[in-house]
């Protein structure tokens, strides 16, 4: 099946306006895009209200960009970024459904590697360009994005070839002055975040901490660095190498943000449900398919969804 896609991306769809969304789609319409934000009516009334407010290192600045509350508000897009958590994916697949028959493009930008599995098996055609985002930020409200460090994004193709498609957003994204990145390689990239965010996410809940706890306690590196082994192991048996230091690479890496509390904490404590079926939980089942104990991920899996279940918003599954 051809990727080719020569058309220029000119009417973007943003799914969400949280701390990935509210971002990189202020980006793109500060620099003139075409970009409509699928919101829900909290965030609706705020940025309505007072505009999309980004309070970053970098600056800060104000969007006022069109919004809706529906994807059939809308009648057609060119692109549609997904950057929404992983637990709402499937009820915004059903939603944009219309303007995916119609053509539209979707970029993914969801933590864990199950997204595209999931998106594929919804539309049963080839409709979508992987990414991975990298950024240090939260939604301190509804509307008002709070920008530490970062911003990038990488994306691809997952059969790993070169397209116009890919392309075309790659071009789309670094004119907005967003650091993007071309990769051949997307899932690779995708399970090397999965170390991060499967070990330090959970353990952040767990410990109800900000990461510098991980980082200088031996015990906990060790739980890490356990974890990280078992991503490992799944990934190469799903075709995935990942690189020899990335136990390392994944610790060092984290010394920049040790004063930060994890997306996942900022989302238990605010009382949303958490990624953990799509980090931890994915894990355990992939590796009872492929008859890999994960048992440092059984481990945080269970003490998370307690603590969601015990906080009341979790669902026990």
């Amino acid at each position: 099946m051809s990727t080719v896609d020569p058309r220029p991306y000119k009417k973007i769809l943003m799914v969400g306006a949280g701390a990935v969304g509210g971002y990189f789609g202020a980006l793109l319409s500060r620099s003139g895009n075409d970009v409509t934000f699928l919101v829900r009516p909290k965030t609706y009334a705020a940025v309505s209200e007072r505009g999309l407010q980004i309070k970053s290192v970098n600056g800060d600045f104000t969007v006022r960009p069109p919004l809706i509350q529906r994807a059939s508000e809308i009648d057609s897009v060119d692109l549609i970024i997904l950057a929404v958590k992983a637990y709402d994916l499937l009820s915004v697949l059903d939603e944009i459904a219309p303007l995916v028959e119609r053509g539209a493009t979707l970029l993914t930008l969801q933590n864990g590697v199950d997204s595209e599995e999931r998106i594929l098996s919804f539309f049963k055609k080839d409709c979508l360009v992987a990414g991975v985002a990298y950024i240090t930020s939260r939604l301190s409200e509804p509307g008002v994005i709070e920008h530490y460090k970062r911003g990038m994004i990488s994306l691809g193709e997952l059969s790993g070839e070169k397209s116009d498609r890919a392309g075309h957003i790659h071009q789309l994204l670094a004119s907005a002055g967003i650091t993007c990145y071309l990769t051949g390689q997307i899932m690779k990239a995708k399970w090397e975040k999965l170390c991060w965010n499967a070990t330090f996410n959970p353990l952040s809940v767990i410990l109800d901490h900000p990461i510098s706890l991980i980082l200088d306690s031996a015990p906990l590196l060790e739980i890490v660095r356990q974890g990280i082994s078992e991503v490992i192991a799944v990934a190469a048996a799903e075709g995935i190498e990942l690189k020899a230091n990335i136990i390392d690479e994944t610790i060092t890496g984290s010394n920049q943000f040790r004063d930060y509390h994890t997306s996942m904490y900022e989302d238990f404590k605010s009382g949303k449900p958490t990624e953990i079926e799509h980090l931890n939980g994915d894990l355990v089942r992939r590796g009872e398919r492929r008859s890999i104990p994960v048992p440092t991920h059984r481990c945080l899996y269970g003490l998370v969804k307690g603590l969601e279940i015990k906080r009341g918003s979790g669902k026990e599954r």
